[in-house]
Formats: structure tokens, sequence, C-alpha cells
């Protein structure tokens, strides 16, 4: 086997196809999130207040939901409903932020998003250590870390050079392709 091949040796199927959906989400919210708070603060006129609130309740709700879910899948053996549930919230709210005319509509959308992310991690994480040997195990988190790396850069370049010519509402509706 030629050596640059056999560094993919161990990831399989699954663990690469988790690895490019993540990669396209990442670069769909880094098409959106960073551009948040330009948008709340110059668009909507809210103050940095608002910028706290949001995230901290965004990040908080994540945080907690992951141990939820996580457990929650143990408990079922299924890993997959989680899956489909998270990264479907997280791709139906990100076009959302193009019609949020007030900062609380933003913090019910990005609550929503947070959902979705919450309820995939812990499952999706669980399915990648299950899909790999044990003596793969590393590589296979590396692989879908890196592959969700790189959506998070490309998208964050995507969103500032989009910046330039289009709006913020038509970026965030743009976000929805990825």
């Amino acid at each position: 086997m030629k050596p640059h091949l056999k560094f993919f040796e161990g990831i399989t199927r699954n663990v690469f196809l988790l690895g490019i959906v993540s990669l396209f989400t990442d670069l769909s919210s880094q098409m959106v999130f960073p551009l948040i708070p330009l948008y709340l603060t110059t668009v909507l006129g809210a103050g940095a207040y608002a910028v706290g609130i949001i995230e901290g309740a965004a990040e908080t709700t994540a945080s907690l939901l992951k141990v939820v879910s996580g457990y929650w899948s143990d408990k079922i053996g299924r890993r997959k409903p989680f899956l489909l549930l998270g990264y479907s919230l997280s791709t139906i709210t990100k076009p959302l932020f193009a019609f949020a005319n007030i900062w609380g509509f933003v913090l019910f959308i990005r609550v929503i998003e947070r959902i979705g992310k919450g309820l995939r991690t812990a499952p999706r994480d669980a399915i990648v250590a299950e899909s790999c040997d044990e003596a793969d195990r590393g590589k296979t988190f590396g692989f879908h870390r890196a592959a969700d790396g790189m959506g998070s850069v490309i998208g964050a370049v995507i969103a500032f050079s989009l910046l330039s010519f289009m709006d913020y509402e038509d970026i965030f509706l743009f976000a929805f392709i990825p």
C-alpha cells in the first residue's frame, strides 16, 4: 500500500461520513456565528449585554444537553436519531437569523441551534468510537476533528469574504447551502 494511503487505513465509512457532515455543518456555522455579534450591535442596535446573554445561554444549553443526550443514547442503545435531529435543528435554524428583527429572536434561534449541537455531539462521538478498532481511535477522532476544524476555518473565510458585497441577511441565507 502506498504510504500516503496508509494514513487513511482504519478510518471507516461511518467516521469518514461523519467527518464530512461535521465539515459542512461547521462551515455553515462559521459563516453565521462570527457575524452574530456584529449583526446584533450594528443592525439590530443591541448592546454588548445582549451578545453576552445570547452566547452564554447558547453554550450553556449545548453543554448541558451533551450530558443528557449521551446518557439517553447509551440507555436506549440508539445514536442515529440524536444525530439526525441534532444536525437537522442546526441546519434549519441558520437561515432564520436573516429574519431576526430583535435580539430576543436571535436568542431563541441561537438556543434552538445549540440544542441541535447538544443533542448530536455525545452520540456522534460514541459512533466514531464504536466505528473503529481501538488501535485506530486516536486517528479516527483526529480525522473527525480535522474535518470539523477545516469547516470552521473555511466558513469564517467565506463569511468575511462575502461581507464585502453581501449584507448579513443574505449571508445567513447563503449559509443554509453547505
